[in-house]
């Protein structure tokens, strides 16, 4: 087989929305070839190579979904190419209808151009991945009320989902599923127009409230606040500034819940300490790596913020009002409630939680 390394940091889980189940995870290529090659298609079966193919990235698609790492290019052949002894990453965001039954593993078939010359007889390296055993966990609301926008949510090209840090020996994609939430005001607007302070923002001071019962595992306050906008951030800034002031709460199973970016002197519990769903945690702020108020919210595998695996959750309950498809300026577009139980809030969608 071509000489290619390629690994899933772990098995995939799903996110549901609405009648779709998203299974969300990255292909790792690493080439031992000492020139260049390029990815040109990339398929996933359901079982093995004889079952249903559920998924075909190839062309500009495949470039739209696979970037060496840090690489922010437009061009589709240099997005997919792989340089001499260097490695790339193919997101996939594999949507499967819910009256489908889940496979329990999926193969994959990722298909390279070699360089001209290369003796190798096949063109293509398979790859057999579990898809995670157990039902995702479900968890209820990390903010009360609503209007909350949900930026940078769930999808195959949002900023946390192309943010891996390469951290403890490996490339860890803490934020896979991570959200930003902003209180949207009742023009649809989820910052000033023209731009203000802090406190002009909707969701400044909102409570952050625990999603389950669990144990607050780590705490950080005492981060100065950021004036809105891109260049005001930490003097001190490193991997615990970054995510600003906040609160990790384990909540069982060896899952960790992450409220970042929240409001200098506002975290009310400590390390250690049992708290209860529904439970105040502290407020929404603009510390650390962000640009205004607003709530960073992740699960992840470890008591590692940043260098943990994302795991996929549910909302027991939340209603669906529209979406914020224009960003924090808005407006955003509103529709009539559609309450959604078991489901993800996703990219751009406008939610309320109940009270």
């Amino acid at each position: 087989p071509p000489p290619f390394e390629i690994r899933v940091p772990v098995p995939p889980g799903p996110l549901v929305s609405g009648d779709t189940r998203y299974f969300v995870y990255e292909l790792l290529i690493t080439s031992f070839l000492p020139a260049p090659a390029q990815v040109s298609r990339v398929e996933v079966f359901a079982e093995s190579a004889d079952g249903p193919r559920l998924l075909e990235y190839s062309g500009e698609e495949l470039g739209a979904n696979m970037l060496p790492p840090f690489l922010q290019e437009d061009d589709p052949v240099v997005q997919r190419t792989i340089e001499p002894r260097s490695h790339g990453v193919v997101y996939v965001m594999l949507p499967l209808p819910a009256s489908v039954a889940t496979p329990r593993q999926f193969y994959h078939r990722v298909w390279f151009d070699l360089p001209a010359g290369d003796s190798t007889e096949a063109d293509y390296v398979a790859l057999e991945t579990p898809v995670h055993e157990g039902s995702v966990i479900e968890i209820g609301p990390p903010l009360r009320g609503g209007p909350w926008a949900v930026f940078n949510g769930p999808s195959n090209d949002s900023g946390h989902r192309r943010m891996p840090l390469q951290l403890f020996g490996r490339s860890a994609f803490a934020q896979r599923y991570a959200i930003d939430y902003m209180l949207v005001d009742a023009e649809g607007r989820a910052s000033p127009v023209e731009g203000g302070d802090n406190d002009t923002y909707p969701g400044y001071g909102a409570e952050v409230i625990a999603v389950a019962d669990g144990v607050i595992s780590s705490v950080l306050d005492g981060v100065p606040e950021n004036r809105p906008g891109e260049t005001s951030r930490p003097a001190d800034f490193n991997l615990s500034t970054a995510i600003g002031n906040h609160v990790i709460l384990h909540i069982g199973d060896g899952r960790y819940a992450l409220y970042a970016h929240l409001l200098p002197g506002s975290v009310s519990v400590q390390v250690g300490q049992q708290v209860r769903r529904g439970q105040v945690l502290g407020q929404v702020g603009n510390s650390g790596n962000s640009g205004g108020p607003h709530l960073h919210f992740h699960v992840t595998d470890e008591n590692v913020p940043l260098g943990a695996e994302g795991l996929p959750f549910v909302h027991d309950a939340f209603d669906l009002l529209g979406f914020c498809r224009q960003g924090p300026a808005g407006p955003c577009e509103m529709h009539e409630p559609e309450t959604r139980r078991g489901e993800t809030p996703m990219r751009d969608q406008l939610i309320r939680f109940p009270r």
